[in-house]
């Protein structure tokens, strides 16, 4: 495998990137490294040449005479080597013990048309969504990721007119309208030292960014695509609050640079138009969170997931392959089918590798039935629920595992997206999801779970003390079960909230299927109501003096129908 770095004054980052590789003998071969240097001013030279490799295959230093930009440096580093795998890392990362190991995994298993994969970073993950079930995204980060050779060189590598920031967005839309997919592989890791405190901005970063984001939608986009980046560039430079000194003084001179290049980016415009995707500065829609920090675990306790499903075994599959996808590797799954057994035979043929334990009722009892089935069955230390239409981002299980653990509650949530989905065909299961919701993000406020359920019946892992101690789900209810249960348990236990985004839960965007779902949801609401007046709460006075002041205008236009 080839390793290409680029190092422009990174004298500080040498040392731990270095030894970090230098350690991957194991995976059956040895590295290759390549490092471009972009002509620095400090020792990053001097390190380079001081540091001994014990297992490198490969060990070439390229020194430039002038700053190349990140792209082209890396196309020149590609260009030293010839092993059909070209892995881009940045100077500012450290490799884990496995990292190599998994990623070779990774490609052997995957199919011709995977063009490139993508890294997890630590201890910031990458906010941009990915499909939780096939694991494909939309473009790749490139402090961390890696290519077929045959592909790189098909597309030209890098394109050098893109000086630093956007290129690995330019890089990934070239690859897939090449026709090739891209993979995230959230087991393959390594730390990437990008920001020295949270919500940091870097000058350059913020420039260049919004320069190339421009580029990017003349190359890519429509003539209302390209329109709107210039309605947003001057929102910023007019609007917007400036986030360092000098911002829009640098920004504005970028502006003026950047009419240079636009021609060459018309020249060479995609005619595949449904590629790209702009949300802003964005190139993706983004999961909350973005600065939530990883937290290595030093005990792995047995999570129970479990999975009610009703005879609809393909639907149930994909919540099985985004549990297949979890990084945390110490889970049990309690699949129970309410009523016949069709769902049998696809896990035994198709989930073999998972620690599945799977029963079925044979006569219809109702999701709260199925749902203590599961909870009595579990053996667990903590428990969790996927019904069969939702699905885990990889990282939701360890999330939430690290949370209770840390905190010392009996209960954790951390946050989804509501996603209306249009249902193509049911066997094989085909939707298209319309949008990406984040309808919740409340943290734990127990006059508020009083009022209304704000936690999601996937989002929550919970102790399973609490089942033991206090039972499960009202067998009465079909619908709002999952809030019942919640006010119950938080008699015991106050909740940890995790303000990250880390599953999905499906709704229908059909209309009529909306308003019977809703119809059925204020019946049980009703239901619901009485009988939390049999519940006594322990609630502090300063929690109802918060309530009050967060909701008083909202509690007097409701009263006195009147607005502002």
């Amino acid at each position: 495998m080839d390793i290409v770095l680029v190092t422009y004054n990174s004298e500080k980052w040498i040392n731990n990137c270095l030894i970090s590789l230098d350690r991957e003998w194991n995976i059956g071969e040895k590295l290759n490294v390549y490092i471009v240097d972009n002509h620095s001013s400090d020792k990053t030279i001097e390190k380079l040449q001081d540091y001994q490799p014990q297992y490198f295959g490969k060990y070439i230093i390229k020194e430039e005479n002038s700053n190349l930009g990140f792209g082209k440096a890396n196309n020149v580093g590609a260009a030293l080597g010839n092993d059909e795998i070209i892995c881009f890392i940045n100077i500012d990362t450290e490799i884990l013990e496995n990292t190599f190991t998994e990623l070779q995994k990774e490609i052997i298993l995957s199919e011709k048309n995977i063009g490139a994969w993508e890294m997890r970073q630590l201890p910031y993950e990458h906010p941009k969504i990915y499909n939780p079930v096939t694991r494909e995204t939309s473009w790749m980060s490139g402090a961390a990721f890696a290519v077929r050779r045959t592909v790189f060189e098909q597309i030209k590598g890098f394109d050098e007119n893109i000086f630093m920031y956007a290129e690995d967005v330019d890089l990934s839309w070239r690859i897939r309208a090449n026709g090739y997919l891209i993979r995230y592989c959230p087991n393959v890791s390594l730390y990437h030292y990008s920001y020295a405190k949270k919500n940091e901005v870097k000058p350059v970063q913020y420039i260049e960014s919004i320069k190339n984001n421009l580029f990017l939608r003349y190359r890519f986009g429509t003539i209302k695509q390209i329109l709107q980046g210039y309605y947003e560039f001057w929102k910023v430079l007019f609007l917007n609050r400036s986030p360092f000194p000098g911002a829009k003084t640098k920004l504005l001179k970028g502006f003026l640079e950047h009419w240079k290049k636009v021609p060459y980016f018309r020249k060479t415009k995609e005619k595949n138009r449904t590629i790209a995707q702009f949300y802003g500065w964005d190139y993706e829609k983004t999961r909350i969170g973005s600065f939530y920090r990883y937290t290595e675990l030093k005990d792995k306790p047995l999570v129970s997931v479990i999975v009610r499903t009703c005879g609809r075994p393909s639907v149930l599959r994909e919540t099985l392959l985004s549990l297949r996808n979890q990084v945390y590797d110490n889970i049990e799954i309690i699949v129970v089918e309410d009523g016949k057994p069709t769902a049998e035979n696809m896990i035994k043929t198709q989930f073999g590798d998972l620690n599945i334990r799977y029963v079925a009722t044979e006569e219809k009892k109702g999701r709260s039935f199925a749902g203590n089935i599961g909870m009595t069955l579990a053996s667990g230390k903590y428990l969790n629920f996927l019904d069969d239409d939702d699905v885990f981002y990889a990282d939701h299980v360890e999330t939430l595992v690290a949370a209770l653990e840390k905190d010392g509650n009996m209960a954790a949530y951390s946050l989804g997206f509501e996603t209306p989905i249009e249902i193509k065909s049911t066997d094989p299961y085909e939707f298209e999801i319309k949008a990406y919701n984040s309808r919740y993000q409340q943290s734990f406020d127990k006059v508020k779970l009083c009022h209304h359920n704000y936690i999601p019946i996937q989002c929550i892992m919970f102790s399973k003390e609490l089942f033991t101690e206090l039972g499960g789900l009202d067998t009465s209810l079909d619908y709002l079960e999952d809030w019942d249960l919640w006010v119950r348990y938080m008699q015991k236990t106050d909740f940890s909230c995790i303000m990250k985004t880390t599953s999905e839960y499906r709704v229908p965007f059909n209309k009529e299927f909306q308003n019977n779902r809703q119809e059925k949801l204020d019946q049980a609401l009703e239901v619901v109501r009485k009988k939390h007046e049999q519940y006594i709460i322990k609630i502090a006075v300063s929690d109802l003096v918060k309530y009050g002041e967060d909701n008083l205008w909202q509690i007097l236009k409701e009263k006195f129908k009147f607005n502002r």
